[in-house]
Order: structure tokens, then C-alpha cells, then sequence
């Protein structure tokens, strides 16, 4: 019974306590719990400068980095896919292939002079029955041609080999047909065979003794070429 108000009324700190300390010893407990028993508040701790500014320097970087990158897609004509569309010649049959076959841009001449300029071979030449070849999605005749007459260059003999985008197997290929009679104008082909500087312009129909241009073909041949090939002059 007399042990429980003696635990309840215990102080392990008497009063009296501090009449027992040194000056020296109750000065120093005075300075940590505060001369009545409260401790002194704490001093507020001060941001270190160099925090803010490595807060600052951060900011700054993302700032910069999304500026790049908004003025890097805004000026990139191409857009996005990094791809940039471009404008493809007037003509374009020398690789196109049958319902979004392989496809080429080729040269389209202004002048007479650039459109035989740019052939090794012009001839008068009968066209042949020939064979198809179907290579990298282009369908390709090879046929042989009888030449009549030579207005430029030199022929290996009175016949030669002409390969050329089959008719009808896209959207841009020469109207030749076997049997007819055509002026060529031909460049130097890989394996032997001769090739159409333009599939509109590398042909000419030959009907009444002259020469035909094809329908999107706006360029003569030269009075030169016409007499080598013994073709009636222009206007006939």
C-alpha cells in the first residue's frame, strides 16, 4: 500500500538538485535545458548557397534543351520522320513496274539539241518480235531492231538489240510496237543491249516517209538527222 504513492510522488530530479551542482556544472546545464528547464530554440539552419545555385544551373539546362528541341522541329522541313519530299521529272518510265512497281525519274529534254545530244546512237530501225524479262519487279522486252539508216554513232551491224520497258506494264512506257518502223534515239545499255534516252522522247514513229513524235513529246529531230535517215522534212 505504501509503495504505490511513493512510485506515483517520486521525482528522480529533486529541487534540491541543483543547490548540490558547481556554478561551472549549473551553468552548462542552464545553457542546454535553458535556466528553467525549457530548452533554448534551435537556430535556423541557412540554405547553402551552392544548393540554389545547382538548383539554378538545372533549371537552366532543362529550359535550354527543350528550346533545341522545339526550334530543331520547327525548322526541319522534313518533319518529324526525318524524311523530305521531292519533286520528280516530267518523265518517268525507265524503271516503273506494274501497280506501284519500282519506279525512276528520268531527263526530260527542251531542245532539239539536248535530246540528240544526249543519245550515242540515233537510227532508223524496223523493230522485232522480243522476248519479256521480269527483273526487280520490271517487266523489260529485248528485241532486236533492223536498222535502215545511222544519223549518229556507230551500230555493231545492220541489227541490233533494244531493251525497253514492256508496253502497257506502267504508267510511263514507250508505245512500241513490233514490226513498225521507228527512229531511236539509244544510249550504250549494260550487257550489250541499247536503251531509250526517255521513253517519250527516245522514239519516233516513222509513217508516210517522217517522223512522229510521241504524244507528250514537244522536241523535232534536226534537219540533219532527218536527211541521214532519209526522212521527209518537217511539215510533210
Amino acid at each position: 500500500m505504501r509503495v504505490k504513492p511513493l512510485i506515483t510522488s517520486a521525482n528522480p530530479v529533486p529541487d534540491t538538485a541543483h543547490e548540490t551542482l558547481s556554478a561551472r556544472a549549473a551553468d552548462e546545464l542552464a545553457t542546454l535545458v535553458g535556466p528553467d528547464g525549457t530548452p533554448p530554440p534551435a537556430t535556423p539552419r541557412r540554405a547553402p548557397r551552392r544548393g540554389y545555385l545547382m538548383a539554378a544551373v538545372a533549371c537552366g539546362a532543362a529550359v535550354a534543351i527543350g528550346a533545341v528541341t522545339l526550334f530543331s522541329l520547327q525548322g526541319d522541313p522534313a518533319g518529324p520522320s526525318g524524311h523530305q519530299a521531292g519533286r520528280s521529272s516530267e518523265s518517268a518510265g525507265a524503271g516503273e513496274g506494274t501497280d506501284g512497281g519500282i519506279s525512276a525519274d528520268e531527263p526530260y529534254f527542251d531542245s532539239t539539241a539536248e535530246l540528240e545530244g544526249a543519245a550515242n546512237v540515233i537510227v532508223r530501225a524496223r523493230l522485232g518480235s522480243g522476248h519479256e524479262t521480269t527483273g526487280d519487279g520490271v517487266r523489260t522486252t529485248v528485241a532486236t531492231a533492223k536498222v535502215v539508216a545511222t544519223a549518229k554513232g556507230e551500230t555493231p551491224g545492220d541489227a541490233i538489240r533494244v531493251s525497253y520497258t514492256t508496253p502497257g506494264s506502267g504508267p510511263e512506257t514507250a508505245g512500241l510496237t513490233a514490226g513498225k518502223e521507228y527512229v531511236l534515239l539509244l544510249d550504250k545499255g549494260e550487257g550489250g543491249d541499247y536503251v531509250l534516252v526517255n521513253t517519250t522522247q527516245g522514239w519516233y514513229e516513222v509513217e508516210g516517209g517522217a517522223a512522229v513524235a510521241a504524244k507528250d513529246n514537244n522536241v523535232a529531230l534536226s534537219p540533219g538527222v532527218r536527211k541521214a535517215l532519209r526522212l521527209a522534212p518537217q511539215g510533210r
